[in-house]
């Protein structure tokens, strides 16, 4: 489906201006969760936001509080392109207006009706690659563009989407997806194993992304060699992170066999995230092989995934533990270093410094 972008945004709130992590796009659900005739709720950033479709398909996001009493309209209907308070029934356009007001002589509030003033908060709102995108901040969205999730929709490519929340902020989890020795532990003998073997890799922190290549051509990943690799082609294994809240990692092997994993973070709020993970794969197989594996790889992934809820989980009650934790970083973890000095720059409203641009070869044992 082609995007679909609504580009109204409100008068600019002083609370928000000029914090560089509203002003972003965040995914506030998939398309199929977003159903006709059904308000959605999500909570970014701490604010929660009700989504629903007009009868043409478009979707619309909202506060979600009515301006009346305040209840939460993901709580009341949908009726003839308006979402409907559950309590006393106002009812609002895509916009935000308020365009009926059942106790005030049944209103019906035109644009130049005392009832057309009040007004809730609006967001814009884009369709993508299967996801459904708010945009939070009070700047203008269009500026910002939207992440395109690679080989969506592209045959012979094979996708699927996963949806978890932990219980992390952003940062904590980009160090954790971009975080390579971590997979021998938290993942060992499902997708890696400790071999006590050097890696080297090459680190580029850039003014909105991080790219580490990895030089390791003969490194595997969980999955079954035959089904993988079974050309024995050389493993070329980049990950990144794309400034505020994208990780792409992929794994190709030549031109027929490739291995695609991106998610997309949406924070909830400090201590949580919703984190929507795109995993791409094709595999030099026929295409009646590959169905029935199918279930076997998502299964593969979906434990994986599991894995690193649980560790994410441990890491936060760590943390927890003691206020003001400051680690103990080695030469290995320039990575997460890189991760928070963008993040910093980020919340500043601006791109990483000149200072902290560089490239560098690191080294770890797995």
């Amino acid at each position: 489906m082609p995007a679909r972008l609504s580009s109204d945004i409100d008068t600019p709130d002083t609370e928000t201006r000029g914090d560089g992590t509203r002003e972003q796009w965040y995914v506030a659900c998939t398309q199929k969760q977003l159903r006709n005739g059904k308000p959605y709720r999500a909570t970014i950033l701490g604010l929660n936001i009700v989504l629903f479709r007009q009868r043409s398909g478009k979707a619309a996001a909202l506060l979600d509080q009515c301006v009346h009493r305040g209840t939460r309209l993901s709580a009341g209907k949908i009726t003839d392109d308006c979402l409907v308070c559950p309590y006393h029934g106002w009812r609002y356009d895509a916009t935000g207006h308020v365009v009926h007001i059942p106790s005030v002589d049944a209103e019906q509030c035109e644009p130049k009706s005392p009832g057309y003033r009040y007004r809730q908060r609006h967001f814009s709102v884009c369709e993508q690659d299967g996801l459904v995108w708010v945009y939070t901040g009070t700047g203008d969205a269009r500026d910002t563009p939207i992440f395109r999730l690679p080989a969506y929709g592209e045959r012979p490519w094979q996708s699927y989407f996963m949806i978890n929340t932990f219980d992390a902020d952003v940062g904590s989890l980009v160090q954790n997806f971009l975080d390579v020795p971590h997979t021998v532990f938290v993942h060992e003998g499902i997708f890696r194993s400790s071999s006590g073997r050097a890696m080297e890799a090459t680190l580029a922190c850039k003014a909105q992304s991080i790219e580490v290549v990895y030089h390791d051509e003969v490194d595997e990943i969980g999955l079954m060699q035959w089904l993988t690799n079974p050309d024995a082609e050389p493993l070329v294994h980049t990950d990144r992170f794309l400034a505020p809240n994208v990780t792409f990692c992929d794994y190709l092997w030549g031109a027929r066999s490739g291995f695609l994993i991106v998610s997309q973070i949406t924070p909830v709020n400090d201590r949580q995230s919703r984190v929507y993970t795109y995993i791409a794969y094709r595999f030099p197989m026929p295409r009646w092989v590959l169905r029935i594996l199918r279930p076997f790889i998502h299964l593969y992934t979906h434990i994986v995934i599991q894995q690193d809820v649980k560790i994410i989980r441990a890491h936060r009650e760590g943390l927890d533990n003691v206020p003001n934790f400051k680690p103990c970083n080695v030469p290995a973890d320039a990575i997460h270093v890189g991760v928070e000095q963008l993040l910093a720059a980020v919340r500043r409203g601006e791109t990483l410094p000149e200072a902290q641009r560089r490239e560098r070869r690191i080294r770890f044992e797995l």
